[in-house]
């Protein structure tokens, strides 16, 4: 069973009430598939973004049901060669884009996102981006 990490920037294009219904079907089918791994920095991602405390109650129990996708010790020193190897590659982009890449082409699970730095990486990398038509 592929597994898919789906980014915050997809998660927030799917709540919002005009966005891509291509994406939200594809979101709301990797949920009743159990398909979704769930790294803690986009849990935070989310929920930190929320307008009220019944936003956050209410999208918190629904995160709470996807697979919880932890990291070990040793991970942050994988973290680092592979920033530091994409920065030799021309490759800039923010941290935790670097961490949810590594983390998706580690655990064999395809990416859905809405950012671009995710393309970017995948040019250089064997990150699989999960194309939603």
């Amino acid at each position: 069973m592929t597994r898919v990490i789906v980014d915050t920037s997809a998660w927030v294009e799917s709540f919002h009430p005009k966005g891509d219904i291509k994406l939200k079907e594809a979101l709301k089918r990797l949920i009743t598939e159990g398909k979704i791994l769930l790294p803690g920095i986009i849990k935070v991602e989310i929920l930190r973004g929320t307008k009220s405390h019944k936003e956050y109650e209410r999208l918190d129990e629904l995160l709470n049901g996807l697979t919880y996708l932890p990291v070990e010790e040793n991970f942050w020193g994988r973290l680092a060669r592979f920033s530091f190897d994409l920065f030799r590659k021309g490759i800039a982009v923010p941290l935790v884009d670097t961490y949810i890449a590594l983390l998706a082409i580690e655990n064999n699970a395809s990416l859905l996102h809405r950012d671009q730095h995710f393309d970017l990486i995948a040019q250089k990398t064997d990150l699989e981006i999960l194309k939603v038509a």
